[in-house]
């Protein structure tokens, strides 16, 4: 029981996971299927009121089925005005298709009972709970807890309309639709996180540079430059690193040593911010650090640690000939002209330029 319990709680923050991650997919697929199922729907129900008329005219349900097709000619052109073009708001969406769910399920849970004189277990009740599970995106006791509901209300009008006989069957197919469901949500939730969990590691592997785990140059660029506009107001500090002497290490030790330093380094770089920060890779021996909302005394403490850390690392044969030269500009919030992305990493480039010029291994601040 204790598993079970664990199984249900796992599942249900997968499926948690899920629609936070994906919520403006989740909202606009919910709202297509809200769309088609109500047309469907009403399409279904038209063409029971013509069978009823004909083929079983003698169950004398004309009148139930006349009823629902007039409910909805009032319900089918509020969902397609609403829900066709424009999207609504998840609470909204999940709201309304809870409430349409139940409302098919009721007409259905009628029509599994009418004519009462028959007395006929429900054959397609249970098919269209488990269905509505695969329909809409729900977390995963949101469905669990519907079709609960719905096979409870079921159960007992079938208690109340029915022999024991036929409630028997009625109350075992209920019964067997709530495992089938909690079935199927568990295997479809699942399946749903794994992909999720997919398309956001090719998600990550795409921006991320794979020798040393860092962000590569266009993510970097992406992820600075969003900062920036969405926080104009905010002090930033941009940090432009070179790995001095980065083509004699290739040409001492070889690519794969020098492939190794890079990684080494790497791990410096994303070791020494925050998490929010940025550590990037623009290419070759050249790095990038943005501390967002820092200033530069905290990105200084974090350059001479970078520097320090990258002195102590060690050669294939145990020298210490690594160093790297910095180049830093700041971005204040009290400056009168807010600078864009390109003006700071311009004036970065320039004091990295003037620390090598100078003898590499240090750093400069342009003021």
């Amino acid at each position: 029981m204790e598993l079970l319990y664990k199984i249900k709680d796992r599942v249900q923050q997968e499926s948690i996971d899920y629609i936070e991650e994906n919520r403006s997919s989740v909202v606009k697929n919910n709202q297509k299927t809200l769309f088609a199922l109500n047309i469907i729907y009403f399409v279904v129900v038209v063409g029971y009121l013509l069978a009823s008329l004909t083929v079983f005219s003698e169950w004398q349900v004309t009148g139930v089925y006349a009823r629902a097709v007039a409910v909805h000619l009032v319900v089918l052109p509020i969902v397609i005005i609403r829900y066709r073009k424009k999207t609504r708001s998840y609470k909204e969406v999940s709201i309304v298709c809870k409430v349409f769910q139940l409302y098919v399920m009721t007409f259905a849970g009628i029509m599994s009972i009418v004519p009462i004189e028959m007395n006929q277990p429900a054959v397609y009740y249970m098919p269209m709970a488990v269905a509505f599970v695969v329909a809409f995106t729900y977390t995963f006791y949101q469905a669990l807890g519907l079709v609960l509901l719905e096979m409870a209300v079921y159960v007992l009008a079938s208690f109340l309309t029915k022999s024991i006989e036929v409630f028997s069957v009625d109350l075992f197919s209920c019964i067997f639709g709530i495992v089938l469901a909690g079935y199927v949500a568990k295997i479809l939730y699942s399946y749903r996180a794994s992909e999720n969990e997919a398309k956001q590691r090719i998600r990550r592997m795409g921006m991320m540079d794979r020798l040393t785990s860092t962000y590569n140059k266009a993510s970097t660029e992406f992820l600075c430059k969003e900062f920036m506009r969405s926080h104009p107001q905010s002090d930033c500090v941009m940090l432009i690193l070179d790995f001095d002497n980065f083509k004699m290490v290739n040409d001492t030790y070889g690519h794969q040593a020098g492939d190794e330093v890079l990684r080494s380094f790497g791990k410096i770089l994303r070791h020494s911010i925050g998490t929010d920060d940025i550590a990037g890779r623009f290419g070759g021996d050249e790095f990038f650090l943005f501390f967002k909302k820092k200033d530069i005394t905290d990105a200084l403490m974090s350059v001479e640690r970078v520097m320090e850390q990258t002195r102590a690392m060690r050669a294939p044969d145990g020298r210490q000939p690594f160093s790297c030269s910095v180049g830093i500009a700041i971005r204040r919030a009290t400056d009168d002209t807010m600078e864009s992305y390109d003006q700071l990493l311009a004036r970065a480039d320039r004091a990295l330029y003037d620390v090598k010029r100078s003898g590499k291994n240090n750093y400069k601040i342009d003021s």
